[in-house]
């Protein structure tokens, strides 16, 4: 397994700021470019390109940093509290903004697809409202990072799997609402 912090030059730590990942990845990726010419055999892009990506996301770079200190951690896929109460409200209106974008898919006159519009505005609004309970849970969990470094530091790695199967969650619920948010705009 490719160890991404060493890839990049940068220290095994959870709490990365985006900005030095992005700096060190530009470097390289020159230092790439350059020794391009000479004899040595140089990084593979893709490698650099896949350690910037891993890094700059909390939850990848989590993942990255489990499978290079416990490997053999099992995953914790049970669901906290407050995540349980945040699905029980996505869920309804992923349900209802996937049902409205098939009427729209299905109207046929302008008309039709205009009537649709107060309540796509609605459910916009809805998955705005989401979002913003997405990103304070995920600032939470990333803001115990150095907690979990620390952890990790005595062998203690069940908090760090228990918050990247809280993470991975936030992520894919996002994505999701994102992802229906941009499909209510494109209508």
């Amino acid at each position: 397994m490719t160890n991404y912090f060493a890839l990049l030059g940068l220290p095994e730590a959870l709490s990365l700021d985006p900005e030095v990942v992005e700096t060190s990845w530009r470097e390289k990726s020159r230092a790439l470019a350059d020794s391009s010419s000479g004899s040595e055999a140089p990084l593979d892009h893709p490698d650099l390109n896949q350690a910037r990506s891993t890094l700059a996301d909390p939850a990848l770079r989590l993942a990255h940093w489990l499978a290079l200190r416990a490997p053999d951690s099992p995953a914790d896929r049970s669901i906290d509290p407050s995540l349980m109460d945040l699905f029980s409200a996505i869920s309804p209106v992923l349900e209802k903004t996937d049902k409205l974008l098939a009427s729209h898919r299905r109207a046929t006159t302008a008309l039709t697809r205009a009537m649709l519009t107060h309540e796509a505005i609605d459910v916009q609004l809805q998955i705005q409202e989401l979002l913003q309970r997405i990103q304070p849970l995920r600032s939470s969990l990333t803001g115990q990072f150095d907690d979990l470094e620390k952890a990790g530091g005595e062998d203690d790695f069940q908090p760090a799997t228990r918050a990247l199967g809280q993470l991975k969650f936030l992520k894919r619920w996002e994505e999701q609402c994102r992802e229906r948010l941009l499909s209510l705009i494109a209508c």
